[in-house]
């Protein structure tokens, strides 16, 4: 199985190939680097459209694929594979329904800031409906960021983030990190949460910690900027909606990804 990174020759294309490749490395995997280009220049009518515009297109999605070869450098297997011509967003959700790759890797928003996620319209769609694990790399992680630290995995007793505790714990036994299950005060009995949130802990087949946080403004907030050792990344559950399997984010893990400090990765409903 091979990981996918949604590539982009930005910042926030580069953070996530150095991210992607960092993942591959670490799991033996090979990578898959896609470059989406557009069918019709935007604004313009196709009538209006200049005929050797599609090949223009297409032979700036084959510039950027050489800029991302360069930068992969032999270090993994990899594969180089130009989408379109059409939305982003659509031709990649297309691509990973056919490929179903173990992960998709993509870049924040470039209006985000530093060492912070931040969303983007082709990221938010692929987050509402792709059938893989997808990972949104925070800005400047290339020149800044690192896998070390804990898998950290947000637990909120829900099917969705049980089905979040384990991935965190396959991907945390295969990178050779400790898992720490994350729960937030939620309002019951202090010593109850805590003990649930504990034994979640316990049954895990990798060394892992648990923990309930005080609320601090919002779930969101806390989940984003965990005190404590800084994690390689974050495990969030997705929303269960529809008897498909997808990632649909909720309003809690919307905001987790627009603001974390480190890599979330979303799972798709159980």
């Amino acid at each position: 199985m091979t990981l996918t990174v949604g590539f982009d020759d930005t910042e926030q294309g580069r953070d996530a190939l150095a991210l992607g490749l960092e993942l591959a490395t670490a799991l033996h995997e090979s990578v898959q680097v896609v470059v989406a280009y557009p069918g019709a220049a935007e604004g313009m009518l196709p009538a209006a459209q200049d005929v050797g515009w599609l090949d223009s297109a297409r032979a700036e999605a084959d510039r950027k694929l050489e800029v991302a070869r360069e930068l992969v450098s032999g270090r993994v297997e990899t594969t180089m594979l130009a989408l379109g011509p059409g939305r982003a967003s659509r031709v990649l959700l297309e691509h990973l329904e056919a490929q179903t790759p173990r992960v998709v890797v993509l870049g924040a928003s470039a209006s985000a800031t530093l060492g912070r996620v931040s969303l983007g319209s082709t990221v938010e769609r692929v987050l509402d409906g792709a059938a893989c694990p997808v990972v949104v790399t925070p800005k400047g992680y290339a020149a800044h960021g690192s896998l070390a630290g804990p898998v950290a995995v947000a637990y909120d007793g829900s099917a969705e983030s049980d089905g979040a505790v384990q991935h965190a714990a396959r991907l945390a036994e295969q990178l050779g990190r400790t898992v720490r299950v994350v729960s937030v005060a939620d309002g019951s009995l202090p010593s109850t949460q805590a003990l649930a949130v504990g034994d979640v802990a316990d049954h895990l087949p990798v060394p892992a910690t648990g923990e309930v946080l005080p609320l601090r403004g919002s779930v969101a907030a806390v989940l984003a900027d965990l005190p404590g050792e800084r994690p390689s990344m974050l495990v969030c559950g997705s929303r269960g909606r529809g008897r498909v399997r997808r990632v649909f984010l909720g309003s809690v893990s919307a905001r987790v990804v627009r603001t974390a400090g480190y890599p979330v990765l979303v799972v798709p409903r159980p």
